[in-house]
Order: structure tokens, then sequence, then C-alpha cells
């Protein structure tokens, strides 16, 4: 994908300091209905994919580290932590949401944009941006680290599990060892990473969907760039927490 032109990052920031000015307008019963249904769209009905996809993390990893260095209990709770835990729960779960909500928010934007509904609502005396844009920023960044949470708590209990099976540990002394090596600042931090990122996912998503061209074949545009642009951002996000970890260590 080529390089983004400054005017969507301009447009990026317009939408951020949009959502960030408007979050009380939540308050509208009828802009809490559709936040409440990006919600669900972005979280709870991405959960049977994650937890299908969190236990096969936690096994595999586990797995894998127990082939290449043997029953080394400590470094398979090290990686179950720093590397499952804060690194890729977060990621993982953002993968997915883009996955599943990226296109359907700027195809859903584009049509409308499309057949006109933000003028619609304007003549009707709704504020267009605060009822279609704001939910679809902000459900992301909720939904996103309430995701993560069943991700992560999915994987390492799999990961107990596998460790339990593979290296013949009681399961109460591999959670205890896993909570001894537990940094409490890491989980707070994984979950700012996902509202991060789940804001980042809403906010391209949004910008692309409402700025499309009024054309059918503008809908499938902007869902490609949603989905391209939203997985630069989500690694953009995580490899900005990685080093600030690495740094801060």
């Amino acid at each position: 994908m080529s390089a983004l032109p400054a005017s969507r990052f301009f447009g990026y920031a317009a939408l951020a300091w949009f959502a960030s000015t408007r979050i009380g307008q939540l308050r509208d019963p009828q802009l809490r209905l559709q936040f409440h249904r990006q919600i669900n769209a972005a979280g709870i009905a991405a959960l049977p994919v994650i937890a299908v996809l969190a236990a096969l993390t936690g096994a595999t990893a586990v797995t894998q580290v127990t082939a290449l260095a043997g029953q080394d209990n400590d470094l398979a709770q090290r990686l179950l932590f720093f590397g499952l835990f804060f690194e890729l729960a977060p990621l993982l779960s953002a993968l997915v949401v883009v996955a599943r909500s990226s296109a359907g928010i700027a195809s859903e934007l584009a049509v409308m944009h499309l057949y006109d509904e933000f003028t619609a609502l304007r003549r009707m005396g709704v504020p267009a941006a605060d009822y279609l844009l704001l939910p679809r920023i902000l459900g992301p960044a909720l939904a996103l680290p309430a995701v993560t949470v069943c991700f992560q708590l999915i994987a390492v209990g799999s990961g107990w599990l596998a460790v339990t099976l593979l290296q013949n540990q009681p399961l109460p002394l591999v959670a205890g060892h896993f909570l001894d090596l537990a940094d409490p600042w890491l989980p707070l931090a994984s979950l700012l990473k996902s509202a991060l990122m789940g804001a980042a996912i809403g906010i391209i998503a949004c910008h692309h969907g409402s700025s499309a061209e009024r054309s059918t074949q503008a809908i499938s545009t902007a869902s490609i760039h949603a989905v391209g642009n939203g997985l630069i951002a989500v690694f953009v996000v995580d490899v900005a927490f990685a080093l600030a970890a690495y740094f801060l260590k």
C-alpha cells in the first residue's frame, strides 16, 4: 500500500479530537443505543473466535517452548506473561476486531454517504457526526479492552493446563509462579494499549467510510483502506508500547 497522504493523517487527527470532545453526547438515549450496538458488533460478537484463538495460542506457545527448551517452568511462565499476556493478547485481539469490524464500519458509512443519509439526518435536526461517527469510534475503543481481557484469561488458563500436562507441574504451583512473575503495571498497560488500538480502528474506518466518493466502487475502496490502514495503526501502537516497556524496564 502506498504511503498515506498528509490529508489522511489530518483527517484521523480531526476525528480523534472530535471523539474526545464529544464523549458527553453519549448521554443521549439514541446515541447510547448505537454505542451499545457497536460494542456488541466489535466485542461480544467476536468472543467465540477470540475464545478459540486464545485457547489454541496459549497451549501452542507452551508446547513450542517445551519442545525447544525442555521442561523449563520458569521460561514457560515468562513466555505466558510477557509474551502472551502483555504482547500477543492485545495484538491478536485487535487483529480479530480489524478483520471483523473495520470493513463493516467503513462500508456502512460509505453506503450512507452514497444515499445522502448524512444530509437527511441534518435536515431532521440530528447531528449526523454524533449519531453516525461517535459510537463507531468509541465502541471499538471500549470493546477491544474487554475482548483482550477475555483473550488473556483464556490463553493463560490454556497455557497453565499445557504446563501441567507437559511438564508434570501441579496446577496451583504453576498459577502461583505466574502470579509471582506478574508486574501489576503491565496488565494496565495492555488495557491502555487495547483502548488506543480500538480507537484507532474506529477512527480510521470512520474516516474512510465518511469521506468516500459517492459511487458504488468507492464502498469497496473505503473498506480496503479501512482494513489496511487499521492494521498499520494496530502494529504502530503495539511497537510503541513494546519500545516503552523496553526502555522503562
